[in-house]
């Protein structure tokens, strides 16, 4: 009885081993990161971008709008009180910086890239080659935070967020100013917040003027010819 019982199991333990390749289906593999798509040439003269050169964050803040000059006009309050709030966008600049940081730790340990350029996939999924590299993992400012690559990042390519542009303080920023520069407007929300602060003193002064030359010239003493 004993035996029997040992057979019967043994039969079903084959059985098992056996329905897989029976009905044609087998255990998924864990499938290897697809870097195909990120090892494409990239043009080194392709134009720059437009979220590049003037980035979505750059044009919500620049509006001419009432919410604009509240948040211009509290800054100017904080400044003066003393606090020294940073702009949450530089922490998205950090970022930036923490990949490039990892993609130098990549260059390090393997000799070069294996990839041309990146996008959230080839940083954010566990089964990239770029992920081990990526201590601390680069956390995203605002949930409109997108990190993308231009150019050839094995060749002078950049790191920058497709909403808040590329590192102010990076070396492209400074090399591409005039063209960035060029992109925004000429008068922004901080411009409306300046004159509407500053213009009032403008229309005192020469008032002020006027006041000072009238109490100089009642100071002066007067002379001999005036007297006579």
């Amino acid at each position: 009885m004993h035996n029997l019982r040992t057979a019967a199991l043994a039969l079903f333990l084959v059985m098992l081993t056996l329905i897989p390749a029976i009905t044609g289906h087998s255990a998924p593999l864990a499938q290897e990161f697809d870097l195909t798509p990120y090892q494409q040439s990239v043009a080194s003269d392709a134009a720059i971008p437009a979220e590049i050169l003037y980035p979505p964050f750059f044009k919500e803040i620049d509006a001419i709008n009432l919410k604009n000059i509240y948040r211009e006009i509290r800054s100017r309050f904080h400044f003066f009180a003393g606090l020294r709030l940073e702009p949450s966008y530089f922490n998205c600049y950090k970022m930036q910086r923490r990949i490039d940081k990892a993609l130098e730790r990549m260059i390090a340990d393997k000799g070069e890239l294996p990839f041309s350029s990146l996008d959230d996939r080839l940083l954010y999924d566990q089964k990239s080659p770029l992920e081990p590299y990526l201590r601390p993992m680069p956390l995203k400012s605002t949930g409109n935070c997108t990190f993308k690559s231009f150019g050839d990042l094995r060749h002078g390519g950049i790191v920058y967020c497709a909403y808040h542009g590329p590192d102010v303080n990076g070396s492209f920023y400074n090399e591409h100013f005039a063209e960035i520069s060029q992109a925004r407007p000429l008068f922004t929300s901080f411009d409306m917040v300046e004159l509407l602060l500053f213009l009032p003193a403008l229309l005192i002064l020469p008032f002020i003027w006027w006041i000072s030359k009238k109490a100089l010239q009642k100071d002066q003493p007067a002379s001999p010819e005036s007297q006579g």
